[in-house]
């Protein structure tokens, strides 16, 4: 996947000057996109909309841990006023039992790691490092949701059997259909060899690029596996 300009509607009466700080902003996504793309941080998957340079996708597959198995859809809010301005708001698309996840809104608390987004210092890529960790080590100071923070503390029976529920909720959803009409929001299909085998075989015998495998908007998950893209056991 790469990262492109997105055509967002002027601002009408604003200026040149307007128009020259617009041209700025996508130029600092796209390489702030870019310096995420170099992390090639495991199991979690980010790309901007297409349709809004300030809003970016994401799944992430948990590999180990007590959430292992899940897979989590979330968005990235960017500041109107980025590369200035507060950090970035992360929001879960789908129920998610954390500490960190606030239960009604599914908003996760980002600036616990973040007190103070400093720009040229912090990074979306550091935001999606964090998402991750998350999930990783659980963290119960200030909680979004009291529920799971006191499960975590003193009932570790609940609190896992809450997060089982959670996954296997996020492993039934993996093939909804997209809510968006957004050609960047990352979906997945049930494999199927006739519309992937031609494209999986590319992809892992290195005859296409990233570029241009993503850009045919085919993804999968192989039965019996977490992972996508991933290949057949046999």
């Amino acid at each position: 996947m790469s990262a492109k300009m997105i055509d967002r509607p002027a601002i009408p009466n604003r200026g040149h000057q307007k128009a020259y700080s617009q041209f700025q902003q996508e130029y600092c996504i796209i390489s702030e996109y870019n310096m995420l793309r170099k992390q090639a941080l495991p199991g979690i998957y980010v790309i901007p909309s297409a349709q809004n340079s300030l809003l970016w996708f994401g799944v992430l597959f948990v590999r180990q841990g007590v959430y292992q198995g899940g897979i989590f859809r979330f968005c990235i809010h960017i500041p109107e006023a980025f590369p200035d301005g507060g950090c970035p708001r992360v929001v879960f698309q789908s129920k998610t039992f954390h500490p960190m996840i606030n239960p009604s809104t599914g908003e996760m608390d980002v600036k616990s790691g973040f007190h103070e987004w400093r720009k040229n210092v912090n990074h979306i890529w550091q935001v999606v490092q964090y998402i991750r960790r998350a999930f990783y080590k659980i963290e119960t100071k200030a909680p979004l949701n009291q529920e799971a923070s006191e499960m975590y503390e003193k009932n570790q029976e609940g609190f896992i059997e809450n997060v089982q529920s959670c996954v296997k909720s996020s492993q039934e959803r993996v093939y909804d259909p997209p809510p968006t009409d957004d050609q960047h929001y990352i979906s997945f299909e049930p494999y199927d060899n006739e519309v992937h085998g031609q494209i999986r075989d590319a992809i892992f015998k290195g005859k296409e690029n990233e570029e241009e495998s993503s850009s045919l908007g085919l993804s999968w998950v192989q039965p019996g596996s977490l992972q996508p893209f991933s290949k057949p056991t046999s």
